[in-house]
């Protein structure tokens, strides 16, 4: 499948420096205005996803790095699962979705791997069905698991979110092209 031409679950375009990187090198957090031009969300949806448990409360009104991305991957899981079997997936990965302690990777180097699996660093490279777990082994050579098994719930995951992605994407160009029809 071909690379994105946006950051996966945002609508900023793909560009040489990370989107996270980008945003938090230059702030200690964005406001909920921000994280919707971001990610394409209405306030309710993001605020609907806090009063249900998904994402944490913000602080002092300003969303933070693990705020952000943990919205990302909740909108990019939404449009291919039901919102309850996106959080489970999540939860599944991280435990407690509110509580850091007892998470596998933290929810912006999932993403950051998810990003680097997707938008591979030579163009050229093709990510498809038969490479997938290949790549996702490569992403994750340095990963040290914090208990037996994490590294296999870890890549479990990022192929359910590969797969989503995929789906979404595949469900978008379906629709552009009967567009006129």
């Amino acid at each position: 499948m071909e690379a994105p031409v946006f950051f996966p679950g945002t609508v900023i375009p793909v560009s040489s420096i990370g989107l996270l990187q980008g945003i938090f090198s230059v702030t200690n957090g964005i406001t909920l205005s921000q994280v919707c031009e971001i990610t394409g969300l209405e306030p309710g949806t993001i605020q609907n996803w806090i009063k249900r448990g998904y994402v944490n409360h913000p602080i002092d009104r300003k969303y933070t790095k693990g705020h952000l991305t943990r919205i990302i991957l909740i909108n990019i899981l939404r449009d291919t699962f039901v919102i309850e079997n996106a959080a489970n997936l999540l939860s599944y990965v991280n435990g407690d979705l509110l509580d850091r302690a007892d998470d596998i990777m933290d929810d912006s180097e999932i993403y950051q791997c998810l990003c680097n699996i997707l938008i591979p660093e030579d163009p050229n490279t093709q990510v498809d069905i038969n490479t997938l777990s290949e790549r996702i082994d490569e992403e994750l050579l340095d990963f040290v698991e914090p208990y037996d098994g994490a590294k296999e719930k870890l890549k479990l995951a990022l192929k359910a979110m590969v797969f989503a992605w995929w789906s979404l994407e595949l469900k978008r160009r379906a629709n552009q092209l009967t567009e006129n029809i």
